[in-house]
């Protein structure tokens, strides 16, 4: 048994190393698991990792003060995050609170220095971002060492606080406990906040533009965010970011350009086959309904478009409903929405397209291409996703992204679905908060699930069983994406 000496001296010894070190040790001393969590950012370190979930519940549990927490189970603020300690249950109550005090004292002084070297380190990200920009490479590289071949851009309006919308950006993507290598560099550019999430690997990107997210909705400031590109064409990138955001039918969040780089429906059809397809479909709508139906299928709700239109509910919910009646669909569907939603993004039709009304098919976009090159293009997207995630995410999309809808119909529970999408949006690089990557999702995985792949056929790992109820059923008009990962 180890000195209480010897514990503090091997808490020490971790927190020099690291942030991963410190939790590390600390859960090894109290013979238990501890976890750190962001309130933006997530549990930041966990050990050992099965804990993350445990430890963020209970952080959730301690800041709402109403729910309590299991027992033996220790949360405590310190830096603005939060440390959860569940000692074993052969470590005395002492030890447990002599470790958590030492760790909580260990984290708040890797704060105090954090917050030392951050003006350096800012200085060092405006400036490798500005020549990143600018086209100079090789001296970024010089800066901030060996680079990656890709990185997508990301264009926030600054607002009237530009420094304090810095700060909040930055917190949220680099929290001040860690010092992670850039997969992101953050950076003050002509006016705007600049965002270069370099492409160490693809959950980087999607971890990174989650954290954009949720800090952008919470500073209520909006952003663009470019296709991934070569380091050489960054400079267009915060062009096309700048666009993203000037389109977006929103007054908060990230637009995303797709976010979906070569793997866009776009790519696969000719831009004036899918113009003449779109402008074919969307004829029936006169500029207010189409502005309408634009606005609702981006911002999420019926709530939300009346504000931004300067509306009232019942005027957006008639607008809806003579739009769904002039196109002739359902405007609850999925399908419908999706379909849509590349319609409503695709290239304006322009002169001198001659594709006979008669050569447009009048179903999804898919269908101006051959089949297997649809196929393949689906694959491309999402064959790389097994069955159960195929299935839950093709649920989820199909019920429009409501989380507790989806977890009665796959008998699962919300925490666990919403761990399994964090999981294919990591997997697959993509932000699934933007309406457009699900839209082309759904398309995806229509094309290739199979007749059977339903909600019933989900896989029960390890011979667990789950609960089931029935979904229920759909409203006239439901808001879409009610509830994002």
């Amino acid at each position: 048994m180890e000195t209480e000496g010897q514990v503090v001296q091997h808490l020490v010894e971790g927190a020099a190393r690291s942030g991963a070190a410190l939790i590390a040790a600390a859960a090894a001393a109290v013979h238990g698991w501890v976890v750190l969590v962001d309130p933006v950012a997530g549990v930041l370190y966990s050990e050992p990792q099965s804990a993350a979930s445990a430890g963020a519940r209970a952080a959730a549990a301690a800041a709402q003060k109403s729910k309590t927490l299991d027992r033996g189970v220790t949360v405590r603020r310190v830096a603005g995050v939060s440390l959860v300690v569940s000692p074993g249950t052969t470590t005395s109550a002492r030890r447990a609170d002599l470790v958590t005090r030492t760790t909580a004292g260990l984290l708040h002084v890797r704060a105090r220095r954090a917050e030392e070297i951050r003006p350096a380190e800012m200085r060092l990200h405006s400036a490798a971002a500005r020549l990143l920009l600018q086209g100079q490479t090789d001296l970024a590289s010089e800066i901030i060492g060996d680079l990656t071949a890709q990185a997508l851009v990301v264009r926030l309006a600054a607002g009237p606080a530009p420094e304090k919308a810095h700060r909040a950006v930055w917190e949220a993507v680099l929290p001040l406990t860690t010092h992670p290598a850039p997969p992101a560099l953050v950076a003050l550019y002509d006016g705007d906040l600049a965002v270069i999430v370099m492409h160490e690997s693809a959950s980087d990107a999607g971890r990174v533009l989650r954290l954009l997210a949720r800090a952008a909705d919470q500073q209520g400031i909006l952003g663009g965010v470019s296709d991934p590109v070569s380091l050489d064409m960054l400079a267009s990138a915060w062009l096309q970011a700048g666009h993203a955001r000037a389109d977006a039918a929103v007054d908060r969040g990230l637009a995303h350009a797709t976010g979906l780089g070569d793997r866009s429906i776009a790519r696969i059809i000719p831009p004036d086959r899918l113009s003449a397809w779109a402008s074919d479909l969307l004829r029936p709508l006169d500029p207010l309904r189409r502005r309408t139906l634009d606005t609702w299928l981006h911002c999420g709700s019926v709530s939300g478009t009346a504000q931004i239109l300067g509306i009232s509910c019942p005027t957006v919910r008639a607008r809806l409903r003579s739009a769904g009646n002039a196109l002739g669909a359902d405007l609850a569907l999925a399908t419908t929405q999706a379909q849509l939603l590349v319609a409503l993004r695709a290239p304006e039709s322009t002169d001198g397209i001659d594709l006979p009304l008669a050569d447009i098919p009048a179903h999804a976009p898919l269908h101006l291409v051959p089949d297997h090159v649809a196929r393949d293009w689906a694959m491309r997207l999402v064959g790389d996703l097994d069955l159960a995630q195929r299935i839950t995410v093709r649920v989820w999309l199909e019920n429009l992204g409501s989380h507790s809808t989806v977890a009665r119909a796959l008998g699962l529970h919300r925490a666990t679905l919403r761990r399994w999408l964090d999981q294919v949006a990591d997997q697959l690089a993509l932000d699934l908060s933007s309406p457009t990557i699900r839209a082309e999702l759904h398309l995806a995985i229509e094309t290739v699930a199979g007749p059977t792949e339903s909600a019933e056929a989900l896989p029960r790992l390890g011979g667990r069983t789950y609960p089931r109820q029935p979904p229920t059923g759909a409203s006239e008009l439901p808001d879409p994406q009610l509830e994002l990962p």
